[in-house]
């Protein structure tokens, strides 16, 4: 019994551990650009954050999750929260594992928020099937997003590159997708930069 009240303590020791340092590294970033990157933040974690900065901190144009362990369960809360958010312009989830399961939600963003100029999903674990997804809501919305990076995804091949292609047709907007160490070929890249409209 007392080894169970001792394992409950810890645990909740160690939430209020985390939420300080949480605290410390929100307090310490510019109100406009949140850097919350390298800090194995995992869906737990989520709510903390989205009560801090996106509720609070009406200032906020940019924020970083960046090499953390958040999963789609913890992404989705956090675009429940972005969806109703106008002012972010640039969010980074770039090496955390999300997995195909987060672009239903991350379409959610797209086609909802009209600010977000900038998002990051390099290193993510995304596949052709997810990245497809994300290419018809593209395709099919007029998203203001800019700046599409999904580097370092190792399951993304030529098989997705006529989408890619007829998304550009469509797509008024975005102006850059990186595809860097994807598993697209160079005769892959080379098609796709016949579509001189879009920095590849």
């Amino acid at each position: 019994m007392s080894l169970f009240a001792c394992t409950r303590s810890k645990t909740k020791d160690d939430k209020s551990a985390r939420n300080v340092q949480l605290e410390k590294r929100i307090r310490e970033s510019p109100k406009e650009n949140i850097e919350l990157n390298n800090l194995n933040i995992t869906d737990d974690d989520v709510t903390y954050i989205i009560n801090k900065v996106i509720k609070k901190n009406k200032r906020c144009q940019s924020l970083s999750l960046t090499n953390n362990e958040i999963t789609s369960n913890g992404i989705q809360i956090l675009i429940d929260s972005l969806v109703k958010n106008s002012k972010i312009t640039h969010l980074n989830l770039s090496s955390n594992p999300l997995g195909d399961q987060a672009i239903q939600f991350i379409s959610q963003l797209i086609m909802s928020n009209r600010t977000l100029y900038h998002l990051s999903l390099a290193d993510t674990n995304i596949t052709d099937i997810g990245f497809r997804e994300l290419i018809q809501t593209l395709s099919s919305n007029s998203s203001p997003l800019r700046t599409l990076d999904l580097r370092s995804n190792k399951s993304i091949t030529d098989a997705s590159i006529p989408f890619l292609i007829q998304m550009v047709d469509r797509n008024q907007t975005l102006s850059a997708c990186r595809l860097d160490n994807c598993q697209l070929t160079e005769q892959g890249f080379n098609q796709l930069k016949e579509e001189k409209s879009i920095k590849w």
